[in-house]
């Protein structure tokens, strides 16, 4: 599952269905500028820096149930990889990150 509907039921049932979607447009707005900081860290190899950024992207993504994505950023966050390995799944994550807000959104509509 892309997205976890269990917690954004519980966020609707605490603030509305109006506030799950002003923190899915908060996300929406501010992904792009984490997404182009990511990037550039790739870009430039700064380790240290892209995991501290992965992290942050990690909270951002779990905050509006998007699980699969936060998981992916914690690999990026702790695990041991190599820069080849990150130039393959971050490519990968881009691509899927549309994909995943379209979830958001569809069940925001529902709602």
């Amino acid at each position: 599952m892309m997205i976890d509907k269990h917690l954004l039921e519980q966020y609707a049932e605490l603030m509305g269905t109006d506030g799950v979607r002003e923190m899915y447009d908060t996300f929406a707005d501010n992904i792009g500028g984490y997404l182009n900081h990511l990037q550039w860290l790739v870009k430039e190899r700064k380790e240290d820096e892209f995991r501290q950024q992965s992290h942050k992207v990690k909270g951002a993504c779990r905050s509006i149930g998007l699980k699969g994505l936060a998981e992916q950023m914690e690999r990026f966050e702790k695990a041991d990889w190599q820069w080849s390995q990150v130039d393959e799944e971050f490519a990968q994550w881009q691509n899927e990150l549309p994909l995943h807000q379209k979830e958001v959104e569809r069940w925001l509509q529902s709602q």
